[in-house]
This record gives structure tokens, C-alpha cells and sequence, in this order.
């Protein structure tokens, strides 16, 4: 296809034929890289999302209720950018980071003292790690009270619940790394949960840690999953999520009026019969995105209002603000407040307290009130059934919450446990696992 035939597509806004800048874009060389020139057309944002790689990610048209904010609080994005900052920044520790316990903690005073904003980058890492579980949990959450894991999204919120669970993996074989006191033992109290399972929870120890206490084959094996296997398979899945939001249609009901606010006021016009539409059991009145442009027709037919959007350049914006805004957030963190770094570890000297990380903390909470088999093993493991087969038992149809009381009622029962036994666990624990008010001292490690 030549140049000429390629703007023909778009006749009338042709780019025209003078300028260095335009001569290099008309160029065989600038077509072979970037196909499609770019056209503030109809077609023209079409042809973009579908020549461009990163463009391609995304669907070609979503409802304009997706550019909103309150739509999603952009979380699922966030997740995804904060996992980038994580491999960017894990990269770059990796160059003077090495897996054993006699140069790990070293390595980690080098990094601080030697390497240029090697300090900086790891505060950056550890905080997006921090925000990450946190941006997971939420983001479950606003999909459970959107009742977006409705059909056909059921195996969607299970790779969510799985992918809840591999971040909160990501965040603990990554606590050991620095070799300090803190980490030392927060993966020990962490680890010694996995006895009490059933059974076979003796192997499964021994297959984590490497032996009968934490030593340098835990560092090792530590560190292969976290940055080789945990990432490999959370990228896979990630990739299956996405695909699965394309393929399933976006959680949005109808508009009865378009994208564009004079749309509601334009008189109404005869529009064409209605094409067959997917049963409502299936998608529950749901949008699906079949159409990309407006049909061109040799007829006086006029068509219905429409309520999409091109996501180039409506959504693609926002979420490029939603990028900078998070890159600013874990930069400002990062510098505001390094990462913690105590003594080197030593198996023979018990901090007080010895606390998991914040995200086991009402875990551990829950341990000091039941048998470890009850609150250690069962009640997770529980727990995180319930989530995973939420979608099947719950046969309710309908999608808003106040017409969902019985779920909504055991999910928000769950859900402030959890809070109020991670915020006792984080704040108010001190030596012996006593009670302290963070007011008179706080015993919190981040």
C-alpha cells in the first residue's frame, strides 16, 4: 500500500506534503515503525489503537462511564503501575545484591552508602510493594461491592483472589532479603505458621525454609521466588486478567444517553431495528463493546445515541495522569521515609516485639486468641474458599448492593475483622505481645 493510498482513508485531513516533520512522517522508514498516521478522526483513533502495541492493550471504545473516577478509582491501573515501579526497581537492586547471609546485609549498607540513590530506590521499592497489597485488597473490594463478579466475570475474580495472594507472597519472601533483625524474624514467626498445618506441615516447612531454622537455603529460595518465579507466574496471570475484562465487557449499565451532554437533548430520530442481543442471564444487561466506528451508509438512516468513547485519547489520558500522580506518591514516600534497616540478623537474639509484617499482623493477632490450627491454618484457609468460590455460591443476579444484604452483610463482617485486627496487631502490640497504646509508644516497622 503507498502513502497516497494509506491517506486516502482519511481524504480530507490528509497530512500535508511540505515540512521536515511531515516529510519524515510520510517516510517508508517512519510507516514501517508507526503504520497509521495520527488522525483526530473517527478512524483515524481506531487505526492508532489497533497498529500500536501498547494501544492494543486496551479496547478500542469504553463507556463513558469508565473515564469517570468513581468507576474504579483507576485501582486496577494503579496495581498494574506499581507492579512496573516494583521489576524496575527490583532490576536495579539486583546489580549489587547478593543471596547469601554473609554479603546480603553488607550488601544492603553498600547500597545505602555507595550506590548512586541506591537508598532511595529501595525506599521507593519497599513503599510500592506496601502500596501495592494495599491497592489488591481495595481494588477486591470495590469489584465485591460493584457486584463485578457477577457472570460472566466469575473466573476473573478468582484469578483476582489468586492474584491477592501471590502479592501478599511477593511482600514476604521479599521481607527476608535485607538479613537484618527485623526481617530475620518477621519471616521466623511468619514461617513457623506453616507446622501447624495438617499433615503435611513439617514438609512444607522444611520446603520453604531449607532446614530446621532459617538460614542461608531460606535466603536462597527466598530469593528465587521473588524475583524469578512469583513474578513470572503474576505477569502471566495479569496478562489472563486483562484479556478476560476485554472479553467479558465492561461492569457498566446502559446509558440512555450519550457520551456527550448535548446528546440528551438532541430531538429523537428513527433508529434501526435492534440487533440480537446476548441472553440477559448471561450478561445482565451489561455493555459489550462490538462496535468501533460509527457506520457509514449510502441511506438517510439515522442511528440511536451512542455512549462510548474512544479511548484514545479520553482514557489513555487519564491514566497517564493516574501514572504520574502514583510515580510522585512513591517518590515522595521513598524520600520522606527510608526504608528501615536494623542489625544484622542474629537467630540467638528475640526482638521485642517480634512482629510479622503489616499484612500478617492480624494474622498474628488472631493467633494470640486461638489454637494455631484454628487461627493460623483453618480460619485463613477458610476464608480465602469463601472468596474463591464467592461467585458460584452467591446465585443472586442482582448486582447492587442493597439488593445483595446477605453477601454484602458476611463480606463486611469479614472485611472490618480484618481491619481491626491488623490495626491491633500493627498499633497496639509491644513486648510479650501486650497490649500499648501507640500514643504512649509505637512498636511499628514498616
Amino acid at each position: 500500500m503507498t502513502n497516497e493510498t494509506r491517506d486516502a482513508l482519511e481524504p480530507d485531513v490528509a497530512t500535508p506534503a511540505h515540512g521536515f516533520v511531515s516529510r519524515l512522517q510520510r517516510s517508508d522508514a517512519w510507516r514501517s515503525m508507526f503504520r497509521h498516521p495520527q488522525l483526530d478522526t473517527a478512524r483515524g483513533r481506531a487505526l492508532q489503537s489497533f497498529s500500536n502495541f501498547f494501544l492494543h492493550l486496551y479496547p478500542v471504545k469504553v463507556p463513558a462511564r469508565v473515564l469517570r473516577l468513581r468507576y474504579s478509582f483507576r485501582l486496577g491501573f494503579i496495581v498494574a503501575m506499581l507492579f512496573g515501579i516494583l521489576t524496575v526497581t527490583g532490576v536495579y537492586l539486583m546489580f549489587v545484591y547478593t543471596p547469601s547471609p554473609s554479603a546480603a546485609y553488607g550488601d544492603m549498607q553498600h547500597l545505602k552508602t555507595s550506590v548512586g540513590f541506591g537508598q532511595l530506590i529501595r525506599n521507593v521499592h519497599r513503599w510500592s510493594a506496601h502500596l501495592m497489597v494495599l491497592a489488591v485488597a481495595l481494588h477486591m473490594v470495590r469489584v465485591f461491592y460493584a457486584g463485578a463478579y457477577k457472570k460472566p466475570r466469575e473466573f476473573n475474580w478468582v484469578i483476582g483472589v489468586v492474584l491477592l495472594l501471590i502479592t501478599l507472597g511477593f511482600s514476604f519472601t521479599g521481607y527476608l532479603l535485607p538479613w537484618d533483625q527485623l526481617s530475620y524474624w518477621a519471616v521466623t514467626v511468619g514461617t513457623n505458621l506453616v507446622h501447624y498445618v495438617p499433615i503435611v506441615g513439617g514438609e512444607l516447612q522444611n520446603l520453604l525454609i531449607g532446614g530446621d531454622q532459617i538460614g542461608p537455603s531460606t535466603l536462597l529460595r527466598f530469593y528465587a521466588l521473588h524475583v524469578a518465579v512469583l513474578p513470572g507466574v503474576l505477569a502471566m496471570l495479569v496478562a489472563v486478567h486483562i484479556w478476560r475484562v476485554r472479553k467479558d465487557g465492561f461492569a457498566v449499565k446502559r446509558s440512555s444517553v450519550g457520551a456527550f451532554e448535548e446528546a440528551a437533548t438532541a430531538p429523537p430520530s428513527p433508529s434501526p431495528p435492534p440487533l440480537p442481543r446476548a441472553p440477559a442471564a448471561l450478561y445482565g444487561d451489561r455493555t459489550r463493546l462490538l462496535g468501533v466506528v460509527d457506520r457509514e451508509s449510502v441511506t438517510a438512516e439515522e442511528r440511536g445515541v451512542d455512549d462510548t468513547v474512544f479511548t484514545w485519547p479520553h482514557l489513555v489520558a487519564r491514566h497517564v495522569v493516574v501514572l504520574l500522580g502514583v510515580a510522585a506518591l512513591v517518590l515522595g514516600l521513598g524520600v520522606a521515609f527510608a526504608a528501615p534497616l536494623r542489625g544484622l540478623a542474629n537467630p540467638n537474639l528475640t526482638p521485642e516485639p517480634s512482629k510479622a509484617p503489616w499484612y500478617f499482623s492480624g494474622l498474628q493477632e488472631l493467633l494470640s486468641h486461638f489454637d494455631p490450627l484454628v487461627g493460623g491454618i483453618l480460619v485463613p484457609t477458610g476464608i480465602v474458599l469463601l472468596l474463591l468460590l464467592l461467585p458460584y455460591i452467591d446465585r443472586n443476579p442482582a448486582t447492587e448492593a442493597r439488593n445483595r444484604k446477605v453477601a454484602v452483610l458476611v463480606f463486611s463482617g469479614l472485611l472490618v475483622a480484618a481491619i481491626v485486627l491488623t490495626v491491633i496487631g500493627t498499633l497496639f502490640r509491644g513486648p510479650g505481645w501486650t497490649f500499648v497504646a501507640p500514643w504512649t509508644h509505637l512498636y511499628l516497622e514498616l
